[in-house]
């Protein structure tokens, strides 16, 4: 929620300055708030649990890792779910659900973290699909291609930004 209202403040300031105030504040704008937009929605909106029938997708800032259900050895969650493979590695969510901090009740005690409503529904589906053999157990990791390109494209707008913006002044 505030990362969209973030982006919609950074869109108006950008047709204001266009309309209101010049075209150098503009393009001077355009760059930084393109870069903020572009983080906001790399770090907020983009990470993901993917949960299918095979797999279970997690899709982190700028990586994707897809994990057969026999290659992985528990699920569990300690301030953000955790996936660990047989391997011995253990891939952070970025994009699943969270533990709450404990919140005081009365003065001098703390509440017990409550579980996400979330996980059961990825230990369930693992529970279930462990048992069967997909063709290939590997686990695939590899870079997020749409993060990535979109990327590279708020750095070239950013680049050219600053550039014309330069020139205008």
């Amino acid at each position: 929620m505030a990362s969209g209202l973030v982006a919609f403040l950074g869109a108006f300031l950008l047709v204001d300055a266009a309309f209101r105030g010049s075209w150098v504040v503009f393009w001077v704008a355009l760059g930084p708030i393109a870069s903020v937009v572009w983080a906001l929605w790399l770090l907020t909106f983009r990470p993901a649990i993917l949960v299918d029938d095979h797999a279970v997708t997690v899709l982190n800032p700028l990586r994707t890792t897809r994990i057969p259900w026999s290659a992985v050895a528990a699920v569990r969650l300690r301030w953000q779910v955790l996936v660990e493979t047989g391997d011995g590695r253990i891939v952070r969510c970025w994009g699943g659900p969270v533990v709450q901090r404990p919140r005081p009740v009365r003065r001098g005690t703390l509440s017990v973290p409550q579980d996400a409503a979330a996980l059961p529904a990825i230990t369930d589906r693992w529970r279930e699909r462990r048992g069967v053999r997909p063709a290939d157990g590997t686990v695939v990791r590899g870079w997020d291609r749409p993060a990535a390109v979109s990327g590279i494209l708020v750095g070239t707008l950013l680049v050219v930004a600053a550039v014309v913006g330069l020139l205008a002044a």
